[in-house]
């Protein structure tokens, strides 16, 4: 036994408390050598060496391991000594390997001012139902140091847009913005790092510039520096997403609200003694910055060109402009439910954003003066628009090239039905057309109308022309006269003139 080593076993006992078995278990020794160690008071070198442990043989190849993987468990260091022939058991490895590894470490506990700092976390929540799979759920969570109040809110990823859209909720719903923002090197916040140079996301900058706050970025591999949100990601894993089910992403957001209102925020916390919301409203909130005039512009940003088609294409999916802006450079905005595009700094187009791949959205209005210069132009979209019905309608449309009625002209007046009566309708009409080998406007226009008498159904107030603009059309009608006022003014006497 040398000093260090006895040294250590008088520490273990007298410091540590650690009773003499547990410490001769920890060092690989006899107990009796801890013992006779702990009954001299002066260290000497009369003490026998210890006997060689089984593990000296097989230290290098645990201290490579350790070095290489420091989170590997006893027992695969275990399974890979033995194949390299130790025959001990798993406890004294468990014992030496305390010795090796590193005691946690112990962190001073700072208390921030109030409406001095905020801090920033994602947390993973699973999935929800989707098409055509099952959809991954993060919870963007912002929590007050001080206070402890806490704002969350639920996306389908990640996102820089994401992330700053949930930003700016929890300035509104404080509201209020913290002087300074703490991080862990999330790409939305952190494009670079080389050890305390930090090359920051230029647009969370600007984003942060807008409302004044000062962010923060913790040290890798250091998140205790921001423990106060995650204690709260650790909370809403354990308290709210356990044991719930959610339709949706609106329906997780529906109860997230209500569980962060109602418990998150309205606990007694335990370390203030105080309710979250109480302690902000009294100490806190007015200490925050306020909101500035304008809020900044989350939207996803993007520059993009049109086709010959005047159609851009946005994350799998197509979207229409105006035929006047094909083969033109434009300008994307999206956010989780819509899609705008503009021309410079004019808003040509707007559609609901796809939530699917290889979608075509459309606006019929972007294509009408095209139509109108070019005639087979007019036949496909009204093929397509014929189409949409599925079946019935591929069978009926086949049917009716083989018959000898002009077919573009056909398909102009049966779209003229969609406006009138509803595609639903129009699909009906279809199949009992088919079965009856009834091919044309007419006939379909007759079906209708039978089945709407049939249920009782008015008839529409009148009927396009085709000579007439169809969207004036589609607003404005010719109000039908009854004919029996014309029977009346027949079976009227005229006046003689003569007289």
């Amino acid at each position: 036994m040398n000093l260090e080593t006895w040294a250590y076993i008088h520490h273990l006992f007298f410091a540590d408390k650690l009773p003499k078995k547990l410490i001769a278990r920890k060092l690989g020794l006899d107990i009796k050598t801890i013992r006779r160690a702990l009954k001299k008071n002066t260290f000497s070198q009369g003490y026998a060496a210890p006997r060689d442990s089984k593990l000296n043989p097989f230290k290098d190849k645990i201290h490579d391991l350790l070095k290489n993987y420091p989170g590997i468990s006893g027992e695969r260091i275990w399974e890979d000594i033995q194949k390299i022939g130790y025959a001990g058991g798993i406890s004294i490895l468990r014992d030496y390997l305390r010795t090796q590894r590193s005691s946690p470490k112990a962190f001073l506990h700072i208390q921030t001012a109030p409406g001095e700092e905020a801090q920033v976390d994602w947390a993973y929540a699973g999935t929800i139902p989707g098409e055509p799979s099952p959809q991954k759920v993060y919870c963007f969570l912002l929590a007050l140091s001080f206070s402890s109040l806490l704002y969350l809110e639920f996306f389908l990823s990640q996102s820089l847009e994401n992330f700053l859209t949930g930003h700016l909720h929890a300035f509104h719903f404080f509201p209020g913005v913290p002087k300074r923002i703490r991080y862990d090197n999330l790409p939305s916040v952190v494009r670079s790092r080389i050890g305390a140079t930090i090359q920051f996301n230029p647009r969370f900058i600007d984003f942060a510039k807008h409302y004044l706050f000062d962010p923060s970025v913790c040290n890798v591999r250091s998140p205790h520096e921001k423990g106060v949100v995650e204690r709260h990601v650790r909370y809403v894993k354990k308290n709210f997403l356990i044991g719930r089910t959610f339709s949706s992403l609106p329906d997780i957001n529906h109860q997230g609200f209500a569980w962060r209102d109602q418990v998150a925020n309205g606990r007694l916390h335990g370390t203030t003694r105080q309710r979250p919301i109480d302690l902000f409203l009294e100490k806190e909130q007015a200490l925050l910055l306020p909101l500035p005039a304008i809020d900044y512009d989350t939207r996803i940003l993007a520059g993009v060109k049109s086709t010959s088609q005047g159609l851009v294409k946005f994350e799998a999916n197509r979207y229409s402009v105006p035929f006047t802006h094909a083969n033109k450079m434009l300008t994307l905005k999206a956010n989780t439910h819509e899609v705008w595009i503009y021309d410079q700094e004019r808003l040509i187009a707007q559609h609901r954003r796809g939530l699917q791949k290889y979608q075509l959205i459309e606006d019929p209005r972007h294509s009408q003066g095209l139509l109108q210069s070019r005639p087979k132009g007019a036949y496909f979209k009204h093929r397509d628009l014929l189409l949409t019905l599925g079946d019935p309608a591929q069978q009926y449309l086949a049917a009716l090239s083989k018959t000898e009625l002009h077919l573009a002209h056909q398909l102009k007046k049966i779209t003229t039905l969609f406006d009138l009566f509803g595609p639903a309708e129009v699909k009906t009409a279809i199949r009992q057309a088919l079965a009856y080998n009834a091919f044309g406007h007419d006939y379909l226009k007759n079906i209708i109308l039978a089945n709407r008498r049939k249920r009782d159904t008015p008839s529409p107030l009148g009927t396009p022309s085709s000579r007439i603009n169809p969207d004036l059309v589609r607003s404005t009608w010719v109000e039908e006269r009854n004919p029996g006022i014309y029977d009346d003014y027949f079976h009227t006497e005229e006046p003689d003139h003569e007289s």
